[in-house]
């Protein structure tokens, strides 16, 4: 008995032993691969891809398995990209349009998703959500700031040619631009080298004479309901206009680059650069001491007619058919939040649409604020376009204004006709 009890002292030892020096070991539990977010953006400024960077941060920081991959793209060549990518079935996780008109075809395509009954969308004041909004009521992307059509001055240099407020006629507008040359100041500058800039040189005259007028002219001339010659707008005195306004552009605006233009405009070489007011963000990103005003574009001699176009259309659209779409709604949840909204404004440089944002965060747009949209001298150029929507149409007008800079004479009759020979050529008018 006792040599038993000894035998199974010794076998409990044993196996006590070999238990102490196994080494157990623990599974891990799986980690969640990591996955990425697709954003294809047209942002050049710096303030506006500071708030695209600090923004996706701040969901990955929440939702640390997603990271994001932001790609940005030139303006001119955007959505010529992305019709490529949605030929391709290679379209990103998300993505911006500048306007419904302009991307009907990737709506249609099935690349935008309904975002109409989103609950985020009750954080955007509902005036600005017009222009995300097709007829039938449904919301395609979420907005993100009102874009404004006029002029960017530098104010400094208006106080080194004497000029002690912005023109609201387009006399005082062509005097201030005497006085600004006699003082060695270039007074608008002009970055053609990027051919979108072409556009925007005359947008802000376009757009408020399609708003007078109560159509949408450039969707008229698309559908073939109206030529150039029978001038329903008055395009003829647009073009006289430019041509006019071209005598006081800096040399060689078609070696000079967007960037170059703004820099001009930054560092007070230059008065003026007529466009839309992200180039507030773009100026101030090259010199933050930049001392900006806005004012609306005079094309009478009438101050009554001097309004800012404001407008909200456009904003950031998700892929329906990504992967990714439910972390791609809760990135636009978080980018409708106030949160992003205030590093949106402080930026970029420019009004959100979120509610309850302060109007004061930047001294030029508190000037526009006080100016003209507490007076209501501003118009809103939602369902107006600056561009056509077919790109041979929108090459065929670019080249058209190209020329016509190109012309010393700067001959309107001879851009009217080559216009609409060419359009005729690629449209069949409506019966």
């Amino acid at each position: 008995m006792k040599i038993r009890l000894m035998a199974l002292a010794m076998a409990i030892t044993m196996l006590i032993t070999a238990c102490q020096s196994q080494q157990v070991t623990t599974v891990p539990k799986k980690q969640p691969k990591e996955q990425t977010l697709t954003w294809i953006h047209h942002f050049d400024e710096e303030g506006a891809r500071r708030w695209l960077e600090l923004g996706t941060q701040l969901y990955t920081k929440q939702h640390p398995i997603y990271t994001f991959a932001l790609t940005g793209v030139d303006g001119g060549n955007y959505m010529s990209l992305l019709r490529t990518r949605a030929i391709s079935n290679n379209m990103p996780d998300m993505y911006m349009i500048d306007n419904l008109e302009s991307a009907q075809d990737l709506i249609r395509s099935g690349y935008a998703m309904d975002l109409s009954e989103q609950p985020f969308l009750a954080q955007i004041d509902e005036r600005f959500l017009n222009g995300v909004k097709s007829a039938d009521g449904r919301i395609w992307a979420l907005p993100i700031d009102v874009n404004g059509a006029g002029v960017i001055y530098n104010k400094d240099a208006f106080a080194k040619a004497g000029i002690d407020s912005p023109p609201t006629t387009w006399a005082q507008f062509l005097e201030a631009c005497e006085a600004l040359e006699n003082v060695g100041i270039i007074p608008i500058a002009a970055g053609y080298k990027d051919s979108w800039t072409i556009i925007w040189d005359i947008a802000a005259d376009l757009l408020a004479n399609q708003y007078a007028s109560a159509r949408n002219w450039m969707a008229d001339i698309e559908a073939g309901r109206t030529t150039f010659a029978e001038d329903r707008i008055h395009f003829k005195d647009i073009l006289k206009r430019y041509g006019e306004r071209l005598n006081y552009v800096n040399l060689k605006p078609f070696e000079t680059d967007w960037n170059q233009a703004q820099l001009l405009l930054a560092e007070g070489r230059a008065a003026m650069i007529i466009n839309g007011t992200w180039t507030v963000d773009g100026v101030k990103s090259k010199n933050p001491a930049s001392n900006l005003g806005l004012f609306a574009f005079p094309y009478t001699n009438n101050p009554k007619d001097a309004k800012f176009g404001l407008k909200s259309t456009g904003g950031i659209v998700v892929n329906p058919h990504s992967p990714h779409k439910e972390a791609a709604l809760q990135t636009l949840e978080l980018f409708a939040s106030k949160e992003v909204g205030a590093i949106f404004q402080s930026n970029k440089k420019a009004l959100s649409v979120i509610k309850g944002l302060p109007s004061d965060f930047d001294p030029t747009y508190i000037e526009l604020n006080k100016t003209y949209i507490q007076t209501g001298q501003t118009y809103d150029w939602t369902r107006l376009s600056t561009d056509f929507v077919n790109q041979d149409l929108q090459k065929v007008f670019v080249n058209a204004l190209t020329k016509f800079v190109l012309d010393r004479n700067h001959n309107v009759e001879a851009s009217i006709e080559e216009l609409d020979q060419a359009f005729d050529r690629i449209r069949k008018p409506i019966q």
